[in-house]
């Protein structure tokens, strides 16, 4: 009678731990990065870039949306080997929850806005993947070294910038024309002399509305004339007048990109899902 009794408690208790497990909620599904799927968020050819639970990794980087609560992040170094990062949206777990989840493999992140996310709590797991085929040479034929790009075009003058209006979360930032300039970078950031977010290319225009904005921060920004692949220098980060241009944090939909990178890389697309110091 009482092996029974004890075997019922037991089964009981069994059904308590496993509703508890299932309580901490299910993790959404999420694409492998071999087959990304999803809306681009940003994306980075190469640079440095930084991974939850490690240090800095070079190579290049894309994340995109894959659901409402659910983003992958999807890192390549150079010899093919791969790190993907599914972060999970989770402000809605308690602490319990949330230890569960840590005892299966994810790490707890209170808030995304260190990584270019937003200000809401995330669970993130890092995941292996292979990302590149190594290149096949056949045997006693080693690849020879490689040439550098050389850009031989003419190198504009920078443009002027004429006015940040901002609209709400919008803000629309206009420059001069520059003849040689086949498009334009457009460089910000919270500090005049630091520019580390930017769209790397408007198009052949005079004018580019960055939207998504947290109206709380002031911006400063930098335009550069390109053409082709020959930047100009920066242009000053006041419009005619000398009038501080004050401008929010970057959006979400927007290619973002490093201007301390080589002055080859400005038509290069994208900047990482990043950690902030």
């Amino acid at each position: 009678m009482f092996k029974k009794i004890a075997l019922i408690i037991a089964q009981v208790v069994l059904v308590f731990a496993l509703a508890k497990v299932v309580n901490a909620q299910t993790p959404p599904d999420f694409p492998s990065c071999s087959n990304p799927q999803g809306t681009l968020k940003v994306s980075y050819d190469s640079g440095t870039h930084y991974l939850v639970g490690g240090t800095a990794v070079t190579g290049s980087d894309a994340v995109y949306y894959t659901g409402e609560t659910s983003l992958i992040q999807c890192f390549c170094a150079d010899d093919g080997n791969g790190v993907q990062t599914n972060w999970w949206r989770v402000d809605s777990l308690n602490q319990d929850q949330i230890d569960q989840l840590v005892k299966l493999g994810w790490t707890y992140i209170p808030t995304g806005s260190n990584w270019g996310l937003d200000d809401s709590s995330y669970m993130a797991m890092n995941a292996n993947y292979q990302c590149k085929t190594p290149p096949s040479n056949p045997p006693g034929n080693p690849p020879g070294p490689g040439s550098p790009p050389v850009c031989n075009a003419e190198r504009p003058v920078p443009p002027q910038l004429v006015s940040v209006i901002r609209h709400g979360t919008e803000a629309v930032v206009t420059w001069t024309k520059i003849d040689l300039a086949t498009h334009y970078v457009l460089a910000y950031g919270t500090k005049i002399g630091e520019y580390p977010y930017g769209v790397p290319n408007t198009g052949n225009v005079t004018s580019y509305t960055v939207s998504a904005l947290n109206p709380s921060t002031t911006y400063y920004f930098q335009v550069y004339a390109v053409n082709d692949c020959m930047p100009s220098d920066p242009s000053g980060t006041a419009p005619r007048g000398g009038a501080v241009l004050g401008l929010a944090t970057t959006g979400n939909t927007l290619l973002l990109y490093s201007v301390f990178a080589a002055a080859a890389l400005l038509t290069a697309s994208g900047l990482i899902l990043r950690k902030r110091d």
